[in-house]
């Protein structure tokens, strides 16, 4: 028979070895990690890299491999079907858990677990160091936002998880922490969201793989269309996921630091235009992020020319 743990922290992975292992290493380390109460779970998406041998140095960790690659998405909550504790987290593998992380989460579990249904979210823009109560889905958007697209940012009861049907419904949306969230709320009503500053990220070198705007406009919008939101939250959020999540990585990606993603681009204005072409907001950023395109080529190719 299976331990029973309070807490587990459910990591999918793929081909980031030397990443996860600086993240295990953190946790191998951490005076408040207690295997008694938190296992770790790793979900290795049938890597091509060193994963297995990587996990095999840490004794605390549940490793578990797919026999061949499935799709992201699947994996995501799979890796959490693995865990045998009473409140499953999700953990990226390139985060760094800080220290106070497993004291914090684990004092508020054994508080909480019986009566409400807990989320832990890493400081943002809009909330930190705090605690904040909710208990219907135009609470939530109003705030987390699209914070909840951050896997890190999701956790769930294991007796919840096991009421929810169709986990994998919209898997393919590479958003399926965002769909078991709303899943959730139709569930159980009462929420507590903790903020606080429960981790710090590692770089990952070429960052992308999938079409972003398309997953995070195209796909997160037409999920967040199915709760039935208010129109005022709907509309508050679409500006909010355009200015604070689109805005910066058009700028990243095309003018920054786009040599460090390989995050596909193909029609992302188009994609942008068709959800955003009625509100006036949208242009004069997409008329400043081509006129800073442009200018930005024109200077390297100035430079290339003087060399």
């Amino acid at each position: 028979m299976n331990k029973i743990f309070l807490l587990s922290i459910c990591i999918p992975t793929y081909n980031r070895c030397d990443i996860l292992e600086k993240s295990l290493k953190i946790i191998s380390e951490d005076k408040d990690f207690d295997p008694e109460l938190i296992e770790i779970v790793v979900l290795d998406n049938c890597s091509t890299d060193n994963t297995s041998e990587i996990v095999s140095k840490f004794n605390f960790v549940k490793y578990y491999k797919n026999i061949s690659t499935i799709p992201a998405g699947i994996n995501v909550i799979k890796s959490l079907e693995y865990g045998n504790g009473k409140y499953l987290k999700l953990y990226n593998d390139t985060v760094i858990i800080k220290s106070g992380t497993f004291n914090f989460i684990i004092e508020k579990i054994k508080k909480n677990i019986s009566n409400e249904n807990l989320l832990f979210y890493n400081n943002n823009y809009q909330h930190s160091n705090c605690e904040i109560k909710i208990n219907d889905k135009n609470s939530l958007i109003e705030t987390v936002s699209f914070n909840n697209t951050w896997i890190l940012n999701f956790g769930i009861l294991r007796t919840e998880l096991n009421k929810i049907v169709n986990k994998f419904e919209f898997s393919e949306l590479l958003l399926p922490q965002v769909d078991i969230l709303f899943k959730l709320f139709n569930n159980k009503n009462n929420f507590v969201i903790f903020f606080s500053d429960f981790v710090e990220v590692n770089h990952v070198e070429k960052k992308g793989g999938y079409n972003l705007f398309n997953v995070f406009i195209n796909n997160y919008l037409f999920i967040l269309k199915l709760q039935k939101l208010s129109l005022k939250t709907y509309e508050i959020e679409k500006y909010r996921l355009f200015r604070y999540f689109i805005y910066p990585w058009l700028t990243k990606i095309f003018i920054v630091e786009k040599s460090s993603y390989t995050f596909e681009t193909n029609k992302c204005f188009k994609i942008i235009l068709k959800k955003y072409y009625y509100h006036i907001y949208t242009y004069p950023i997409i008329l400043m992020i081509l006129f800073k395109i442009t200018f930005t080529s024109l200077y390297v190719n100035q430079r290339k020319s003087v060399i």
